[in-house]
């Protein structure tokens, strides 16, 4: 009968190091595909509220003039870039609207749920 190894608490530490860097590895490497999407539509999923609240957003901190025509293809850094924040203080800011907003964003991969302050209190 042939005696199995046994494995060490320092290779146990090692192992899992090895699987967190590569999951790292496979996110980052989703990362890039999704950032090479440039472009995408939001046209068809936002409203029309806080269409005027990112309109006045845009207006303000970058002094462009966004049309809903823009909303086919917007800049996904841009997106990426929006400070909720200052969105807050804008005059038409809705709570519900930033919320939808915010989980629009996350479903185009821009952001994170840690980014949506309690879910469960609008849902």
């Amino acid at each position: 009968m042939l005696k199995k190894d046994i494995i060490t608490s320092e290779q146990f530490d090692l192992a899992l190091q090895l699987i967190a860097e590569y999951k790292q590895q496979l996110d980052n490497q989703l990362k890039n595909v999704l950032s090479n999407e440039e472009k995408i539509d939001i046209q068809g999923d936002i409203k029309e509220s806080a269409f005027r609240v990112l309109q006045r957003y845009y207006r303000i901190y970058y002094v462009t003039k966004l049309q809903w025509e823009d909303l086919k293809c917007m800049d996904r850094q841009l997106l990426e870039n929006i400070d909720f924040d200052k969105m807050k203080l804008l005059k038409g800011y809705e709570r519900m609207s930033l919320f939808k907003l915010k989980k629009l964003m996350i479903s185009h991969s821009i952001g994170n749920k840690d980014n949506l302050n309690d879910l469960n209190e609008f849902e």
